[in-house]
């Protein structure tokens, strides 16, 4: 008997650890990351005050800038309650949406509605799953409360019950050409239903495992259905009644691990299958062998579907939907709004219509025909000259003249340093007019000229962000500013100077906690800005050059006083690493791609006083840099502005203590898929060290560390891996 209570405790224990484990591995980064996005969010500007225009544009003026894009339209939201499940447009009518919401306290959880009449629901069903005839006529749903057991098809327009079929189904869906009904039973059920009244069994496939969430290529051929215990992919020929399985594809390489979406692209001679998992990616397979070409970072994803041109991939993560270019990967839009994960996405046949619906309960449908071609048309690897300009001040008559020479300058500079170095007059493009001008988005904020001088920087990026997608786009920005004289400017100077330096130290301890909990997760580097404010004759050709390098992704380098972000007053110049660096940058190139497979990056245990990671990228690694912050005794060896070292120590601790993550080494690669890779670890530097990777393909990823280390989570480490 003791042995028996010895033997249960026993395994108790291990079934604690191996959760604890399981949490630790799958569960923590995940939750980690989403609470710094929301604590960032938290902190974000409440919107403006909305004060219009009080002085018109002249004509024109207004005419020598381009035109903001569009921004999609709300026009319907559903209150449905519960946890939304999937939403689908009719085939036939983009005004007809039904909705299927898992709710205890809801027997009628599936809603039919009417974009003209949100607030009522057409028609309400129990059910588990819900799905259009491809005529629009039937609804077919799957109940399995009810007895007996199957799925009941329902005519639209008359709202009466046509038939029942006696399946165990637990979600069913039509073929494009109406013939079949799939019913997802233990195994997988093909009915013919093309006498709804009187639907007969037409193939049946048995087997321990369910194969859920099934979708069809858009002519019928073939399905693809997911093995619900292995979350292996199926995909299935039909011809006719008979069904060959054609492939197998293990998507999940992991022990734990789940498939979100599967769904083929819409185009009969190219039928792309898309599977969403959990690792955070949307991956492309294409027939006919079925191989995984190109994997778009999408994010965390519940859902995603194609427009049916095929050309976009919308998908449903957190708080929001995201536009992706199937050609190419980019991710050109997104639509915000949401209050939880969107769980389930769709686009009206004609693609004028988008749906999303989730947590919140809450179906919305916007109108994206006009926003959708306006995004799709932006032109890929360029920076976007933009002018803001608050309601109560008037544009200057020359700036857009002012910025593209600009432009022109920083873009000189770089092409002579990359020839220098042997790469050719390589440098960044920018939009421009037909004449070659910069082609300059005129941007009126939302209020007046004060609001915008506290915190200009973040209040400007959140109004651009709703006009133009920030995570693959480079912004080059002007604020227009007043002149205006205030009382008491040495005061009031004063008084800010203080308070930013308090907020600057808030601001560095919150970011040092920050950086300690995000330890040992890989980040992508996406997009850049640079913000200048008005009068632009007191930025200097160096100070305009040394802020487009820092958001190339160069940081402060002290190893030369000859390098650009030296910030000596010696001739500036690019490192040899910094022209390595900027040959692969997206930027610089003229890539169509923004396919990116997963940079893995793992600390190893240190040896002879290098750092050592591994690093693994199947697109190939450039480059690998060592970015450290500094601490105040000991400023890096190449930072002499005084002949005298103590007088250059007193300088560092003045103007530079944690001011800045400085390179300290570099390695560049020739793009080796899977490396060790060793760097110096500075004696200047604090605990918190970056590393830093850019792929062949021109992506940036970066990883917080602990240069110490920590035993207890390098032995988890261990056992995890």
């Amino acid at each position: 008997m003791k042995f028996k209570v010895f033997l249960s405790l026993l395994l108790i224990g291990f079934g604690i650890f191996f959760s604890v484990i399981f949490l630790i591995k799958y569960l923590i980064p995940i939750v980690v990351s989403q609470q710094a996005n929301d604590e960032y969010i938290s902190k974000a500007d409440q919107p403006p005050p909305l004060i219009p225009r009080t002085v018109e544009i002249p004509d024109d003026i207004r005419q020598k800038f381009a035109t903001v894009p569009e921004i999609p339209e709300l026009i319907a939201e559903f209150v449905q309650g519960g946890s939304l499940q999937s939403v689908k447009f009719s085939p036939t009518n983009h005004n007809l949406v039904v909705s299927n919401t898992f709710d205890k306290n809801n027997e009628k959880n599936i809603k039919l509605w009417d974009i003209n009449n949100p607030t009522t629901p057409l028609a309400e069903f129990s059910g588990d799953s819900v799905s259009f005839s491809p005529d629009g006529k039937i609804l077919a749903i799957s109940e399995l409360g009810s007895i007996p057991h199957g799925v009941n098809l329902w005519n639209i327009s008359e709202g009466k019950f046509i038939s029942h079929l006696q399946a165990l189904g637990f979600s069913a869906a039509f073929s494009p050409n109406g013939i079949h009904l799939a019913v997802v039973t233990k195994g997988l059920e093909l009915w013919d239903v093309s006498n709804p009244t009187m639907p007969v069994v037409a193939f049946k496939l048995k087997g321990n495992n369910m194969e859920k969430n099934h979708t069809f290529s858009v002519d019928g051929k073939l399905m693809a259905t997911i093995d619900s215990r292995k979350d292996i992919v199926n995909i299935w020929e039909i011809n006719e009644n008979q069904v060959i399985k054609r492939e197998s594809i293990d998507v999940i390489d992991e022990e734990v691990g789940w498939i979100e979406a599967i769904k083929f692209l819409p185009d009969p001679q190219n039928p792309i299958l898309a599977i969403a998992d959990d690792d955070e990616d949307i991956r492309l397979y294409h027939p006919p062998n079925w191989q995984n070409y190109n994997v778009i970072p999408a994010g965390n994803i519940k859902d995603f579907v194609f427009t049916k041109d095929g050309n976009t991939i919308v998908s449903g993560g957190s708080n929001e939907l995201e536009f992706w270019s199937v050609d190419n990967g980019n991710h050109y839009a997104s639509i915000e709004g949401y209050s939880g994960w969107v769980k389930c996405v769709d686009v009206s046949a004609d693609s004028r219509y988008v749906a999303g619906g989730g947590n919140d309960g809450i179906i919305r449908i916007w109108d994206i025909s006009h926003f959708l071609p306006s995004r799709q048309s932006n032109i890929p690897n360029v920076v976007v000259p933009i002018y803001f300009l608050p309601t109560d001040l008037l544009p200057q008559t020359d700036i857009q003249e002012q910025i593209d020479k600009i432009l022109r300058e920083a873009q000189t500079f770089f092409a002579d340093e990359m020839e220098r170095h042997g790469y050719g007059r390589k440098s960044f493009k920018y939009e421009k007019n037909s004449n070659g001008t910069a082609k300059v988005y005129l941007f009126e904020g939302k209020t007046t000229d004060e609001y915008y001088r506290k915190s200009t920087n973040s209040r400007v990026i959140n109004e651009i962000k709703h006009h133009f997608e920030t995570d693959n786009k480079f912004f080059f920005i002007v604020v227009e500013k007043s002149n205006e004289k205030k009382p008491d400017a040495n005061i009031l100077a004063s008084a800010e100077l203080k308070r930013l330096s308090n907020e600057n130290k808030r601001l560095s301890a919150e970011l040092k906690r920050l950086s300690i909990r995000l330890q040992n997760i890989v980040f992508k580097e996406q997009g850049g800005e640079i913000i200048l404010h008005s009068s632009l004759d007191r930025y200097s050709k160096d100070d305009i050059t040394s802020k487009f390098a820092h958001a190339f992704g160069l940081n402060r380098d002290y190893r030369s006083p000859t390098y650009l972000m030296s910030d000596s007053n010696q001739s500036k110049h690019l490192s040899k690493s910094s022209a390595a660096w900027l040959n692969k940058y997206r930027f610089f190139n003229s890539i169509k791609t923004y396919f990116d497979d997963k940079t893995i990056i793992e600390k190893l245990s240190p040896s002879r006083k290098k750092a050592r990671f591994k690093v693994e990228d199947a697109d190939g690694i450039h480059q690998v840099r060592l970015l450290v912050t500094p601490t105040s005794e000991n400023p890096p060896q190449s930072f002499q502005w005084k002949k005298d070292l103590t007088e250059n120590k007193t300088e560092w601790k003045k103007k530079f203590k944690r001011k800045n993550n400085v390179l300290h080494d570099v390695l560049t690669m020739d793009g080796e898929k899977k490396a060790i890779v060793e760097l110096d670890y500075p004696k200047f530097a604090d605990n918190m060290v970056e590393i830093h990777v850019m792929d062949k393909l021109g992506n940036r990823k970066f990883m917080i560390v602990d240069k110490k280390g920590n035993s207890f989570a390098s032995f988890l480490r261990r056992i995890l891996n």
